[in-house]
């Protein structure tokens, strides 16, 4: 008796979390950031496809377990990080495949991504590696972030607010990683070509 008790107990729950709606959490496009100066060189931006697609699903308490949020992060930092970079060089192009010679004195790949929400606050690791024209890596850092928590805005308001909080969290965590990286490249760029 006691373990069909528990086997109930088990369905419901597997109900519960399976009777939850999936939401999907977009962000629009930033605009480009302005520099005062632009870094003297022909900078290329490489991100793998299998880290553009990477998708974050989780769930809170205080916006409803059963709730799922999917965060699209591999292609909001692609969206972020072409929207930082792009003026921050002499010259600046996307690049979609590695193989390709392109005109660059060197390229920028985002090479790692880890992203959670805790708290109801975003925390992210982005990891970049540099190359110049020969291939040579000429600079490899991992740069940390954490946003602010939407905590009391998710408790007052539930699910409508779980969104807003985690595009505001994840906002400024994305843009103190690019800032923190363009102020790095910008004090370490020289004999890189």
């Amino acid at each position: 008796m006691k373990r069909m008790i528990n086997l109930v107990g088990e369905i419901i729950l597997l109900c519960f979390f399976a009777s939850g709606c999936a939401h999907n959490v977009a962000f629009q496009k930033p605009d480009a950031y302005k520099y005062e100066t632009t870094i003297p060189l022909k900078a290329g931006f490489y991100m793998d496809k299998t880290l553009k697609e990477k998708i974050y699903s989780g769930r809170a308490f205080s916006s409803g377990i059963e709730n799922r949020w999917d965060v699209p992060i591999g292609d909001t930092i692609h969206t972020y990080a072409v929207s930082y970079l792009k003026n921050g060089f002499v010259d600046f192009s996307e690049i979609e495949d590695m193989s390709i010679k392109q005109n660059c004195d060197v390229v920028i790949k985002v090479d790692d991504i880890n992203y959670y929400m805790e708290d109801q606050a975003a925390h992210c690791d982005v990891s970049f590696v540099i190359e110049n024209i020969s291939g040579k890596q000429v600079f490899n850092k991992k740069y940390h972030a954490d946003g602010p928590s939407g905590y009391v805005n998710v408790i007052l308001a539930g699910p409508f607010a779980q969104k807003s909080a985690i595009r505001q969290s994840t906002q400024v965590v994305l843009e103190n990683i690019l800032k923190d990286f363009m102020n790095d490249v910008r004090t370490n760029f020289v004999g890189w070509k």
